[in-house]
């Protein structure tokens, strides 16, 4: 399958499980970025996100999610709007807003982009979480990623710097835990 449009962008395709529809981010979700964003709750675990967040940051956002050119974003809809973003590129990273944790809604997301992008890659998926994010670890390793290194990060959202534990799922881990 080829993943790319004329321009070279990623076109991301609609995905659906059980419970959720991934869809390409829209402008109409500006509102949804900027609220959930702007709980310290969710920025505190995510290296890109500027804190507090403006429309301007969400704006910002959606136009380099939706004009690539290697990056996949999509938006994570329980079918009331936008509850958070998934990406992979081939870093993955993720947010769901507050009122949805806890529900396996992130592992549910997570399968199904890492499913999509074995469909055409061979190479690995990267990923990993900040020190004391057991949520996101558990996500993780439940898919099957394996710890490779840490390093010290400043997010860009605070000026302290955390510990990032860097995770790695290969193909063959993938299909042998999938297949």
């Amino acid at each position: 399958m080829d993943l790319y449009a004329e321009n070279r962008a990623v076109t991301v395709p609609t995905l659906q499980t059980a419970r959720l529809t991934l869809r390409p981010l829209a402008w109409s979700d500006r509102a949804a970025i900027t609220a959930a964003l702007n709980n310290w709750e969710i920025t505190r675990w995510l290296s890109q996100v500027p804190f507090p967040y403006t429309l301007a940051d969400a704006d910002q956002f959606i136009d380099i999610a939706q004009r690539g050119p290697d990056d996949a974003h999509w938006a994570i809809d329980q079918g009331t709007g936008l509850i958070g973003v998934i990406s992979v590129k081939p870093d993955l990273g993720y947010w769901l807003d507050q009122a949805h944790h806890g529900r396996g809604l992130m592992t549910e997301a997570a399968r199904a982009v890492v499913t999509w992008y074995f469909t055409d890659h061979a190479g690995p998926v990267i990923s990993g979480h900040f020190a004391g994010n057991a949520a996101s670890r558990a996500i993780l390793t439940g898919l099957g990623f394996t710890d490779t290194h840490t390093k010290t990060v400043t997010p860009v959202g605070a000026d302290t710097p955390v510990t990032l534990q860097r995770m790695v799922l290969s193909r063959a881990e993938w299909d042998q835990a999938n297949g």
